[in-house]
């Protein structure tokens, strides 16, 4: 399922780009679209639905789209953005958040249709990699989206897969698990440990909170390298 929220606190607006975004993507059983006519409505749902595209009017009463869109963007880092607004000179500002596009509320019905399609054909394709773990009588099939981090205790034969309510094993070492998933989104963070970084919820000095709320260590060691590599996937613009 691919989440769409819009927000625009004028109804119309809203209502228009409601539209435009469900022609344009449509509205099968892989599309959910929800619009809002107030940022703080968004945030509150959001923590529970977690959208994978924010399309959102910038200029707002109470919250801006811009703060909106920032603290959406600490649930999830890898949420595309669009900003739409009929000032100009808000586009300075939006760049800044990495948003994917910037779109002009006179140039909607020309712009959002080509950004959405592309946006859902890469969300799409990202979800189709998949691996499948287990023992030669009980393999399951896991997509690399919904792998949240692999681990390997001291010693172990089997390295452990770690989904949102599931867990799977294999026996290998954890560098060729992470050498099997490679997409650019694994990162081996000390002995024994490997997240994806599309779950990193958040960088402290010494470890990365993760989606489904574990806390992993990063070794001393691998600190720089860890650092520079979440900093490059959270600044890129496509998955």
């Amino acid at each position: 399922m691919i989440n769409i929220s819009i927000i625009d606190d004028d109804r119309a607006m809203l209502e228009q780009m409601q539209k435009i975004v469900r022609d344009a993507a449509g509205c099968g059983d892989g599309i959910s679209i929800a619009g809002y006519e107030r940022p703080d409505a968004f945030l509150e749902e959001n923590e529970k639905r977690k959208c994978q595209i924010l399309v959102s009017d910038i200029d707002m009463p109470g919250m801006s789209g811009l703060e909106a869109a920032k603290r959406a963007r600490e649930m999830n880092p890898r949420m595309f953005i669009v900003f739409v607004t009929a000032y100009m000179q808000y586009a300075i500002e939006s760049y800044r958040m990495d948003a994917f596009q910037y779109v002009l509320k006179s140039e909607l019905s020309d712009r959002l249709p080509g950004i959405f399609r592309k946006l859902t054909e890469m969300i799409e394709k990202d979800r189709k990699r998949y691996c499948f773990i287990g023992t030669e009588s009980n393999r399951k099939k896991v997509f690399y989206d919904d792998i949240i981090w692999l681990k390997k205790e001291k010693n172990a034969k089997y390295v452990t897969y770690i989904l949102e309510n599931e867990r799977y094993t294999e026996r290998e070492s954890l560098e060729s698990a992470v050498e099997k998933l490679d997409n650019g989104a694994f990162v081996i963070v000390e002995r024994g440990c490997a997240v994806n970084l599309k779950h990193v919820m958040r960088l402290t000095d010494c470890a990365l909170q993760l989606s489904n709320q574990d806390t992993v260590a990063i070794s001393r060691a691998r600190m720089a390298g860890v650092k520079e590599k979440l900093h490059r996937f959270w600044g890129e613009e496509e998955w």
